[in-house]
C-alpha cells in the first residue's frame, strides 16, 4: 500500500481554490463552499426502505465589511455538514481518505473521518463537524480537511 503522491491527486481532483497552498506531497487540503445546519431528524432503519437523510438548512456566511471578498460563518455549538468545493475521482484499487485539517481540530471542531471507495457515491460530498460551547469561526474557502489517497495495489 502506498500513498498516491501530489501529480496523481492532481490528475484525480478538479475545482482546487489554489494549487500552491492546498497541494502537498501526498495529501490535498479541502476546502468549505457551504455550511449547512443539520436542522431535522433523519431515520434509519435495518432494510433500507424506511431509511431518509437528515434535514440540513444552508448558512449564508457573512462579510465582516462590505468590500470583503469573503463571508465568515459564525457558528455556534451544534452539528453542521460542510460542502467542499473541490471533487475528486476514486480510481480502481484505491480508498480515498478524509480527515480533518489539524487547524479545524486546533480551533475546537470534531469531524468524522471518511472513507470513500470506487463504488461510492461521490455526487453529494460532504462531511459533518460539531462545532464546540465556544464557537467557531469560519471562513469562505477555509481548509477544513485533508485529502489522502491510498492504493492497495
Amino acid at each position: 500500500m502506498n500513498l498516491l503522491s501530489s501529480d496523481e491527486i492532481l490528475d484525480l481532483t478538479e475545482n482546487i481554490i489554489h494549487e500552491d497552498t492546498q497541494l502537498h506531497k501526498n495529501h490535498l487540503d479541502l476546502t468549505v463552499a457551504e455550511v449547512h445546519r443539520m436542522d431535522g431528524a433523519g431515520s434509519l432503519d435495518f432494510g433500507g426502505s424506511e431509511f431518509t437523510p437528515a434535514d440540513s438548512k444552508i448558512i449564508d456566511p457573512e462579510k465582516r465589511n462590505a468590500n470583503d471578498s469573503y463571508g465568515w460563518w459564525d457558528l455556534k455549538i451544534d452539528t453542521y455538514k460542510a460542502v467542499f468545493n473541490e471533487s475528486f475521482e476514486v480510481p480502481e484499487n484505491t480508498i480515498a481518505v478524509i480527515t480533518p485539517h489539524s487547524h479545524a481540530e486546533k480551533a475546537g471542531v470534531i469531524i468524522n473521518t471518511l472513507y470513500i471507495s470506487p463504488e461510492d457515491d461521490l455526487n453529494d460530498l460532504n462531511m459533518h463537524f460539531h462545532v464546540p460551547v465556544a464557537g467557531c469561526k469560519i471562513k469562505e474557502n477555509a481548509r477544513i480537511a485533508t485529502l489522502r489517497f491510498l492504493d492497495l495495489s
